[in-house]
């Protein structure tokens, strides 16, 4: 089948002063139908490996499946590309677009961005998968806006979320294109109002073919077909989605999901050994300043004892004084037992005696292991 889409030319001279041959390729049409995929696409360009491309784009957009394959292999081309907005750029068409270094726009031309669009029928959670879809579909054509102009993703998202048009200077001025250039004949006569005019007819074709296909439960196992009516969405492209999506999409999700519960796992037991950390530092902080304050107390005791010592041995100067001053033999000292210190007396004591003696001398025990 001759494809309707496309169409690539055999290989010319040099043009624009490049030094090795170049080959034209033309997207005059809605990407990705007519029964040639971009797989088709692909193939032929690869044969050109090496050779400088010239992209001209014509078309109102398409499947966002098939112009994703298409730009990315465009962006991989080895050769260079060079891309001409001839007429129009939309949707999925000006992603593609994206891929070129440099992007020229016909003086007449226009681009359009927006938000990509599925026409879906199910039940809540059908829809609801739908628009998780649509979401991660967004986020891939922002990267390739955001790539191309350099503006923030907060921008570009805006301006799809408002299916903003541009004429040949917006498009330079944003970023989307590099330089303006004449008009060919595909452009000679397009206007805003045509160009709008042509998209609508695009998409309410589209969604003509899908409310003329069969219902879900009857189609094809492996593809699922619906249609929603979205009265107050504005018009946009078909999003093709397949059974093999959705299950990449459900396994990528599941990676996520547990990754992410590893992460908590990870961060859960990070934050447990911290908060043992801080509560074991406490303790410590609370053990030497009891060891202080037990320092501070044995050396006002110790102060005391010297006293006690001293006035001990002043007044048992006097008695000798007194004894030899009345002839008196001096009667030696029976010697005292020694004291036990409270350790000692803890030490010797078993059972619920020992725990009230322990509780009753806490301070004077631990003075002695720490002394």
């Amino acid at each position: 089948m001759k494809p309707s889409w496309y169409a690539i030319s055999a290989p010319t001279n040099s043009q624009d002063g490049e030094d090795k041959p170049s080959v034209e390729v033309s997207i005059y049409d809605e990407i990705g139908f007519g029964g040639v995929s971009a797989k088709t696409f692909l193939a032929e360009i690869k044969s050109y490996s090496g050779q400088h491309i010239h992209l001209r784009i014509n078309s109102v957009g398409g499947s966002v499946t098939e112009g994703a394959a298409i730009y990315n292999a465009l962006r991989r081309h080895k050769g260079g590309l060079t891309v001409h907005i001839d007429a129009l750029a939309a949707s999925m068409a000006s992603v593609i677009s994206m891929a070129g270094d440099p992007v020229y726009i016909a003086d007449n031309a226009m681009v359009m961005i927006h938000n990509p669009w599925s026409m879906t029928m199910g039940d809540a959670n059908d829809l609801r998968k739908e628009a998780d879809v649509l979401d991660k579909l967004k986020a891939t054509l922002v990267n390739a806006y955001v790539r191309k102009t350099g503006r923030e993703r907060g921008e570009i998202e805006a301006m799809m979320d408002d299916e903003t048009w541009l004429d040949a200077t917006e498009a330079v001025a944003l970023g989307f294109a590099d330089g303006i250039e004449e008009g060919v004949d595909a452009a000679a006569s397009i206007t805003p109002e045509q160009a709008r005019a042509r998209f609508d007819n695009f998409s309410n074709s589209m969604a003509r073919k899908k409310a003329a296909q069969p219902k879900a439960e009857e189609a094809a196992p492996e593809v699922v077909e619906t249609v929603a009516s979205v009265t107050d969405s504005p018009a946009v492209e078909e999003v093709a989605v397949d059974t093999t999506s959705e299950n990449m999409n459900a396994e990528l999700q599941a990676k996520v999901d547990a990754l992410q519960a590893e992460l908590n796992a990870k961060n859960e037991a990070e934050a447990a050994q911290a908060q043992a950390s801080e509560d074991f530092a406490k303790e410590i902080e609370t053990l030497k300043a009891e060891v202080e304050r037990l320092t501070a107390e044995s050396a006002s005791k110790d102060e005391q004892i010297n006293d006690l010592l001293a006035a001990s041995k002043s007044a048992g100067d006097q008695a000798a004084a007194i004894v030899a001053s009345v002839g008196l033999e001096p009667v030696a000292p029976v010697p005292a037992e020694p004291e036990l210190s409270a350790a000692q007396k803890f030490a010797a004591l078993e059972g619920d005696e020992a725990t009230t003696f322990f509780r009753a001398n806490k301070a004077a025990i631990l003075k002695t292991f720490y002394s």
